[in-house]
């Protein structure tokens, strides 16, 4: 009973770790595409 008590305790601390997890990973993959969007448009704009 005793481990039985401890995952219960600690579900939600483990699912907002994977939360996490997985919004910051997101979060990279758009700054990376935002950043590709940037340079596009300073390049286009560097050549005008």
């Amino acid at each position: 009973m005793d481990l039985l008590d401890t995952i219960t305790k600690l579900w939600a601390i483990v699912i907002g770790f994977i939360t996490l997890v997985i919004v910051l990973a997101k979060m990279d993959v758009r700054i990376g595409v935002l950043e590709e969007k940037i340079k596009a448009l300073f390049d286009l704009w560097n050549k005008k």
